[in-house]
């Protein structure tokens, strides 16, 4: 390595290496620029920064947005964009993944860099951490070698002032000859005027003087550009150092694009600065990280230390003994609360509410005897007890959320890193599992957090065994059906049982088709934050929204289904929508394919019907068993009036608010985790499902729901990201690992029940 003198400022337009370099950008260049955007009909902003800075919560908090945020790294991993007005003029923000650098080692950094050579951008928003600013520096200085105007929003001041920090905005603005906007954006603090100052006062900045060679070389390569009308002229410069460091994802850019001898023109640099003994890569990082060094002592002149809150409780949560087990109880708590408060709820929904509708719509449809028996047997059924779960899922979604936003799940992926390092991954490995507790698609966009493409790989192919929302109504039913005494643990026990199953998956999949690559990964542990209710709710009822629409769309549309195929007989002289149930098509179809399942206890065709729509949506089983079992004795309710109607169901969700409330007390209670659900408290399904399964079946039947064949949204987020036929192999071996462990759970209850 050679020695290097401490750079000198440098604008970013580049000029001959003979001509002094000035120490302001070029006024004129500045000029041109700001005319551009005054004139542009609707200028591009983009939000670039490193990983948890903030930028998502900034854009929701000046653009109104709603985008998904959350407390660690990885959670944008792709661009998302929102438009607004300014004083009455259109602007389009992008975000962008966060990138510690523009020298792509992931995905989501090469979506931001393209995003930046691509899309063209007026004004570039760099977000920083006022607590971290010379890690954050190093990106700042990257975005400086485009052409493009920057602007710096300093968030996270108050979390700085917190470890003791002054940061001095003004100095920073002065020495990287940028507009700096100090921001808290999770309260609003600095975001009213940041997109008039940053389209106001944006300019090119002051980036760093590299050495004379290296500086000579990227002026001739900018030299060849300028005549390359393909090019995007902003990115001239970056593109040059990207040569010399030798980038290769810029490489092969160039070369798909026909850029051949720009490319061998690079060569020839490298060649020579290496007869000089100069290490191009080297000399470029070394002159970025000393740069970011002097800028972040300008700016924090002095520091005091201090013992973060962070730190004190971080003694706790990542105790090499005790984390696991904090973290474990943490999520049985969850589903306790999310039992406790939500029950009741769901019980409301599923009873009386569900019977006074079925009561309103047979009296409305009594002239129409087969839209009546369309509606009262199998869409209230169907969609109503899937939508009965809605208090459920949004009781869990605002607990998860305050474990992401808190910031500690990040802490989660710490502690799972001596495990997932076994198996061949690494702690980053599990935030995209985490998220699959959610939802198993944007779980495998999330990938793309992860460098290694094996990785990738192994992580989307176990995500499936991660139970998502969409199987906890399943969950719910049947552990008040056969459970109800030990409902908090049925459920945690089979999201434990989907991370076991993967993890033995995962360790498979390294020592056979996907063994491990080498490299380690940086994890960053951002501070806790307690989160802002608003902000809370916002994120569960986004997602709870989410289910439902699903529940009047994909769910609405296969009961239907399912009930035509109920009523077409498939014996001779039955006629249609009076057969019964186990002689229609659907019954006969299921009743032939249910010997598969009688090991597994549950070798009816009411269950194995009930599995089948799954695979469109797994929210569809519950729907389907409602259905089933509900179909028949709901096809014919007595009519009901509207004011009867509205009087039971005040009387019933008056008693559910003080049963909830009530239950809130008992959320620690020990040693039993559940609520006692007697028989007449059961639900009509519930009911009927404690009649249909023995607790053996039930539990074999709950861990083949947990474990078989994603809904056919999350094959078709594989496929996307990984091919079809990794889709199509785990849809495979999801059903064979499904089967066994349903025959293995159900022989191993049947001794112990």
């Amino acid at each position: 390595m050679t020695a290097t003198v401490p750079p000198a400022i440098v604008p970013t337009t580049t000029v001959p290496p003979a001509t002094a370099l000035p120490r302001l950008p070029d006024e004129a260049a500045c000029l041109q620029t700001v005319a551009r955007l005054k004139a542009a009909h609707e200028p591009r902003v983009v939000v670039v920064g490193n990983p948890n800075t903030g930028k998502t919560t900034l854009i929701n908090a000046v653009a109104g947005t709603n985008l998904k945020v959350g407390n660690w790294a990885g959670v944008t991993v792709e661009k998302r964009e929102a438009r607004l007005s300014v004083q009455g003029r259109p602007l389009l923000l992008l975000d962008l993944p966060g990138a510690y650098s523009l020298s792509p080692h992931t995905p989501e950094e090469l979506i931001t860099r393209t995003a930046l050579l691509d899309e063209g951008p007026d004004v570039i928003l760099n977000v920083l951490d006022a607590g971290n600013l010379e890690r954050n520096l190093y990106l700042t200085l990257q975005l400086m070698d485009f052409h493009v105007p920057v602007a710096v929003a300093l968030n996270l001041v108050d979390e700085a002032r917190e470890k003791g920090l002054t940061v001095d905005a003004a100095a920073l603005s002065r020495v990287l000859g940028v507009p700096v906007i100090e921001t808290v954006a999770s309260k609003g603090q600095g975001t009213g005027k940041l997109l008039d100052t940053a389209l106001k006062g944006a300019t090119l900045g002051i980036g760093v003087r590299y050495p004379q060679a290296i500086e000579a070389a990227a002026a001739d390569l900018i030299t060849r550009m300028a005549e390359l009308p393909t090019l995007p002229p902003h990115a001239h410069r970056y593109l040059a150092l990207a040569l010399l460091e030798g980038d290769p994802s810029v490489r092969g850019r160039l070369s798909a694009t026909g850029h051949l001898p720009l490319i061998d023109a690079a060569d020839a640099h490298l060649a020579a600065l290496d007869a000089e003994g100069v290490d191009a890569l080297i000399e470029i990082a070394e002159a970025r990280y000393a740069r970011a060094g002097d800028l972040a002592r300008v700016a924090v002149p002095r520091a005091e230390a201090r013992r973060t809150l962070s730190e004190r409780l971080d003694r706790l949560a990542l105790h090499p003994l005790l984390g696991i087990p904090i973290f474990l109880a943490l999520v049985l708590l969850v589903f306790r609360l999310t039992f406790s408060v939500a029950s009741p709820f769901v019980d409301l929904i599923g009873g009386p509410l569900q019977t006074t509708l079925a009561g309103w719509a047979a009296a409305a449809l009594a002239w129409f005897p087969l839209g009546r028996d369309l509606v009262v047997g199998a869409i209230i059924p169907g969609v109503g007890t899937v939508l009965s779960f809605l208090p459920t899922l949004l009781v869990l979604y605002l607990a998860m959320s305050f474990l992401e936003d808190s910031g500690y799940m990040a802490r989660a992926a710490f502690l799972m890193d001596r495990i997932m390092r076994g198996l061949g991954l690494d702690g980053r490995a599990f935030i995209p599992l985490i998220l699959g507790f959610g939802c198993n698609v944007p779980a495998v966009s999330a990938t793309r957090t992860l460098e290694r493409r094996s990785d990738r790989v192994v992580v989307s192919m176990i995500l499936p065994f991660m139970s998502c929302s969409a199987r906890l109504p399943v969950y719910v039913v049947f552990a008040a059906a056969l459970f109800p005494r030990s409902g908090s643990w049925i459920v945690w026990s089979m999201y434990i049982l989907g991370m076991a199953v993967a993890f033995a998956f995962a360790w498979a999949l390294r020592r056979t088709s996907f063994p491990a690559e080498g490299g380690g990964v940086l994890l960053e542990l951002p501070p806790y934050r307690f989160p802002a209710w608003r902000v809370l709710w916002k994120h569960a009822w986004r997602r709870t929204a989410s289910f439902a629409k699903r529940a009047r769309t994909t769910v609405l549309a296969t009961v239907a289904g399912v009930w035509l195929l109920l009523a077409l007989p498939a014996v001779a002289g039955g006629k249609f929508a009076t057969v019964a149930p186990q002689d229609s098509v659907f019954g006969r179809v299921s009743e032939a394919v249910s010997p598969i399942f009688a090991p597994l206890g549950f070798g009816n065709w009411q269950a194995t019907g009930a599995l089948v729509p799954g695979f469109i949506a797994k929210e569809v089983v519950v729907g389907t068993l409602g259905q089933i079992y509900l179909g028949e004795q709901a096809a014919a309710p007595a009519p009901l009036s509207l004011w009867t109607g509205v009087q039971g169901a005040v009387i019933a969700t008056w008693d559910t608010i003080k049963t909830s409330v009530s239950a809130i007390p008992t959320v620690l209670a020990l040693p039993r985790l559940g609520t006692d659900t007697t028989a007449d408290q059961k639900t009509p399904l519930a009911q009927a499902l404690a009649a249909a399964f023995t607790p053996a079946a039930g539990l074999a039947y709950l861990v083949f729901v947990l474990l078989y064949t994603p809904c056919i949204v999350t094959v078709g987020a594989i496929a996307q990201e990984h091919g079809r036929r990794i889709a199509w192999i785990t849809v495979a071996y999801q059903m064979g690992i499904a089967w066994g462990m349903g025959f293995l759970t159900y022989q191993l209850a049947r001794l112990w029940m």
